[in-house]
């Protein structure tokens, strides 16, 4: 992943560009700074926290599905500062200072996300 450049924004060019529809995808390395969400199940809203800092991605998870017909991610990862403390959740956005990525491309038909009415989220099929 290239230098100073939004991490999703780059991952999801990617993607497109090699037309992948469904993969798994992981990551490690370090952000200049870091928007995660969590999810409040109530209120069907994200909360998002704006990490301010250099953070260690300790772990990024996650998939590519459809949603509305295009490739989606959805990533997860768990962050730490300097004090080792861990700040985890839903990626909202993050600029990079180094990141490697790994997308493992899946066969068959693509996994297609829609509304879920319970919970509020873009859920699989």
């Amino acid at each position: 992943m290239e230098h100073g450049k939004e991490l999703l924004e780059q991952l999801s060019k990617f993607v497109e560009s090699e037309d992948i529809k469904s993969a798994l995808v992981s990551g490690l390395g370090a952000v200049k700074w870091a928007e995660i969400g969590f999810y409040d199940q109530k209120k069907k809203e994200y909360i998002n926290l704006r990490l301010n800092r250099n953070m260690e991605v300790s772990s990024l998870t996650g998939n590519v599905s459809l949603k509305d017909g295009k490739p989606f991610l959805h990533l997860h990862a768990v962050l730490s500062d300097g004090k080792g403390d861990c700040y985890g959740g839903h990626l909202v956005r993050a600029e990079v200072f180094a990141f490697e990525a790994s997308l493992i491309v899946l066969k068959g038909e693509p996994p297609e996300r829609e509304l879920d009415d319970v919970t509020g989220l873009y859920l699989w099929k």
